[in-house]
C-alpha cells in the first residue's frame, strides 16, 4: 500500500511544526508502522533531532534531509512511498520557499500548527490561503489547523475559538500543551514518550495521532 503523506507546515516560525513532525514520526513508528521523516527546512532541526537520539535510545522513525532540492523535493519523496507506511514532512518558515507548496502536491493531510496568541492566529492567514491553492491541485487534500503550545487562561481559549470558527480550514479536536517534556525531547533526540515526565504531553500525542489516524 502506498504510504500516506503528512505535511506539517505554516509560513511563521515559533509554531512548533518540528516538534509536531517528529513526534508523530516517532509515535507511527513505535506503533510499527514504517514511517519516514522528511526535513525540507534549511535549518535542519528535523535530521539534527533525529541524529542527536543515543544508541541506547535511537529513533525508531527514518529522517533523511531533502532540504536543497526543495523545488523538487515532491518528485523525490515519491520514491519512497512503496517502501513505507506514513510520510512526514517539516517544512520550513518561509513565505518565499517552494518547499511548501511542492509538499502539498503529493499529501494527503496538511497539518497547521498555530500558538496560541493573537499574532499567531492573524498569521495563518498565508499559510491558509497556499493551503486553498493547493487544494485546488490536489482536491483529496485534507487540510487542518492544530492549537498548539495550549494554555489554560482566557486570551489562550479565545483565541483557539476563534480558530475552531473557520469552517474552510477546521481545527483539529486534539491539542498539544505548552509542556517542557516538548522542549526537552526536541533537545535531546527523544520523542515525549521517553521522556521522564512526560506522561500528558505523551498523551496528547497519541490522542493527535489516533485523531490524524482516523481522518487518512
Amino acid at each position: 500500500m502506498a504510504a500516506k503523506i503528512i505535511t506539517v507546515f505554516n509560513q511563521k516560525g515559533g509554531a512548533g511544526k518540528t516538534m509536531v513532525s517528529c513526534n508523530l514520526a516517532e509515535t507511527l513508528a513505535l506503533r510499527g508502522k514504517k514511517s519516514l521523516l522528511v526535513d525540507l527546512d534549511p535549518q535542519g532541526t528535523a535530521t539534527i533531532w533525529a541524529s542527536m537520539a543515543s544508541e541506547e535510545k535511537p529513533v525508531k522513525t527514518t529522517a533523511i534531509n531533502l532540504s536543497m532540492m526543495a523545488a523538487s523535493a515532491h518528485r523525490e519523496i515519491r520514491k519512497f512511498v512503496a517502501d513505507y507506511d506514513y510520510i512526514v514532512i517539516d517544512c520550513p518558515p518561509a513565505i518565499q520557499s517552494l518547499a511548501p507548496s511542492v509538499a502539498l502536491l503529493i499529501s494527503d493531510l496538511a497539518i497547521i500548527p498555530v500558538g496560541g496568541s493573537g499574532g499567531n492566529l492573524w498569521a495563518i492567514e498565508e499559510a491558509k490561503k497556499l493551503a486553498a491553492t493547493a487544494v485546488a491541485n490536489n482536491e483529496t487534500l485534507l487540510v487542518r489547523t492544530l492549537p498548539n503550545m495550549y494554555q489554560n487562561v482566557s486570551i489562550v481559549k479565545q483565541v483557539f475559538q476563534h480558530l475552531g470558527m473557520d469552517e474552510a480550514v477546521p481545527m483539529l479536536k486534539s491539542r498539544l500543551g505548552l509542556r517542557a517534556a516538548f522542549k526537552e525531547a526536541e533537545t535531546t533526540g527523544q520523542s515525549v514518550h521517553t521522556i521522564s515526565g512526560g506522561k500528558e504531553a505523551s498523551r496528547e500525542v497519541k490522542a493527535l495521532t489516533d485523531e490524524i489516524l482516523e481522518l487518512i
